[in-house]
């Protein structure tokens, strides 16, 4: 009888686990579990194929996209000539018109509108253009040795009439050690004409822009434009040509703005805007200008 108790006992045990291991297995739980896991595989496999459709879509998207920047690089390039040749010839033949004297004063003023209409029309294509070429990729910086304060004297002469038509002064006050830099001497130039004509374009009549130069460290040179127009509430929409709208209106000089800083970005520099504490705005100019090696001045 305890023999057969033993056994009793023990096939009773394995019973009960072969039980219990058939229940966690077969219970409603498990099966649920194996449920959620397939559905969740499906899932997943759904979401990769969408993201493989949806690459693929983008990819196209930006094949179209380079074509049409291309075909807008090379429409811009070719109407920039055509249009070019017969303003040149205008803008001439205003120049030419306006040396002469024997001019009354209402013939002067009308070829004085049409060089003036002229010269904002050749600035706008300019910009365009500049704008374009950067936008279809990185350009090449071409450094070389050159005098700043004659760069800047060309280019505060650039804008004199600018601020003479406006009745605005331009004063320029270069450290000692600003004179000979290594720089991309047509970008550094063309920087310093927008910001510079931008501050003459915000000062009334009769104020005044100041120009400060210093070299910092001796590698990087930094230009300080003071006017004395209206402050600026948000910094951030300057740069922005989507976010400031003008009502319709398209601002050259605004425009400018945008080719220049996308130029510092180029050549590795910076422009930063702060509002002055009396009045006016103050544009800050950082951009790499190492000084030449003495052996290489000859």
């Amino acid at each position: 009888m305890r023999e057969v108790g033993a056994r009793s006992g023990f096939n009773r045990q394995s019973f009960i686990n072969s039980r219990l291991g058939n229940r966690v297995t077969d219970s409603p739980e498990g099966n649920n579990k194996a449920s959620v896991e397939h559905v969740d595989d499906e899932r997943i496999a759904d979401l990769i194929e969408q993201l493989q459709m949806r690459t693929v879509e983008l990819e196209e998207a930006n094949r179209e996209l380079r074509h049409v920047s291309a075909y807008r690089s090379l429409f811009l390039a070719r109407m920039s000539h055509e249009l070019r040749t017969p303003l040149t010839s205008i803008l001439g033949f205003a120049e030419i018109m306006l040396d002469q004297e024997q001019l009354s004063e209402p013939q002067q003023r009308f070829c004085q509108k049409i060089q003036n209409s002229g010269l904002q029309l050749l600035a706008s294509l300019n910009q365009l253009v500049d704008l374009s070429r950067l936008e279809a990729g990185p350009a090449e910086i071409f450094l070389q040795e050159l005098s700043f304060p004659e760069t800047l004297r060309e280019t505060c002469a650039a804008v004199g009439r600018q601020a003479l038509k406006r009745d605005v002064k331009i004063q320029c006050n270069l450290e000692p050690e600003v004179n000979t830099i290594v720089s991309d001497r047509g970008r550094l130039r063309q920087v310093l004409y927008t910001f510079l004509a931008w501050a003459v374009s915000r000062s009334r009549e009769g104020q005044s822009v100041t120009i400060d130069a210093r070299l910092l460290d001796g590698s990087s040179l930094q230009v300080q434009i003071d006017d004395e127009g209206e402050a600026i509430n948000d910094m951030s929409r300057v740069f922005d040509p989507v976010d400031t709208p003008r009502a319709g209106k398209t601002d050259l000089n605004e425009l400018g703005i945008i080719v220049g800083r996308r130029l510092l970005e180029l050549m590795k520099g910076s422009v930063t805007l702060k509002n002055r504490d009396c009045a006016g705005l103050r544009t800050v100019i950082e951009v790499p200008a190492s000084s030449p090696k003495p052996n290489s001045l000859g």
